[in-house]
């Protein structure tokens, strides 16, 4: 009897670590996650004319998966298992439009036939013994550094030798924080859809030989709008590429 006991003992705490294992992994499904590579694609952009897939999740009832598979809306629910693994809804509801020269039924095989998932920080893999789909997570939350400049013939690299600067954004707050590669800065941040702009920009004024902050500050006032791509973000003016960032902190 006492072995009994222990041994149910044992079973029901693994089974409840389990459970929490699943629920926090329901969490960090959440969100909306963009197509960055295939096994089957070679060239995701020429396969995807019509734009890259998508998939979000929202564990707010049980795993709802709501997509785009580069040509209709889609919905389904998944379930996860323990060990990683995950069983997607083979009844998958579409919209039913027809695109032309589209991988979208290569797209929906392979996550219907997936069983095992990775998150890793900003990236999504979901994967079987032969395919896989990795995804990258679309968010605007976090620091974000400065890959390329657009205003300016001379390279990031050129322009701030010792380290890069960077914007920390947060889609709840009006506000925003950074640094010039010298000076912290803040200011005030508006969104709406695919616009932003970035207001009232101060920074502390400690003085840095070779740093060009008046580039970088100057053409953050001139930002309208913006564009995720995956773990990149690009800022313009209107429809003119201004600033390019990258979540990665710089080497």
């Amino acid at each position: 009897m006492k072995k009994f006991f222990l041994f149910f003992t044992f079973t029901f705490l693994i089974g409840c670590a389990s459970k929490k294992e699943i629920r926090q992994d329901q969490t960090a499904l959440n969100g909306l996650w963009e197509l960055a590579e295939a096994s089957y694609s070679k060239n995701l952009t020429k396969d995807y004319s019509e734009g890259l897939p998508t998939l979000n999740f929202d564990a707010t009832e049980d795993l709802a998966v709501f997509g785009y598979d580069g040509c209709n809306r889609i919905n389904t629910k998944a379930k996860l298992g323990a060990n990683k693994e995950i069983t997607v809804n083979t009844n998958i509801i579409s919209t039913m439009m027809a695109c032309n020269k589209v991988k979208d039924n290569d797209f929906t095989k392979a996550l219907t036939e997936a069983t095992h998932y990775e998150v890793t920080g900003h990236t999504l893999k979901l994967y079987n013994e032969k395919d896989y789909l990795i995804f990258h997570k679309i968010t605007l939350n976090g620091q974000w550094y400065l890959d390329k400049i657009y205003t300016t013939k001379s390279t990031v690299k050129q322009l701030y030798p010792y380290k890069k600067p960077f914007i920390n954004l947060d889609i709840l707050s009006t506000k925003f924080t950074g640094n010039t590669a010298c000076n912290m800065i803040t200011g005030m941040i508006s969104m709406y859809q695919n616009q932003m702009s970035f207001n009232h920009v101060t920074k502390t004024e400690m003085f840095c030989d070779g740093i060009n902050e008046k580039i970088f500050i100057d053409t953050l006032n001139k930002i309208t709008h913006f564009k995720l791509e995956g773990t990149r973000l690009i800022l313009f003016q209107n429809d003119k590429k201004m600033l390019e960032f990258v979540r990665n902190i710089p080497q």
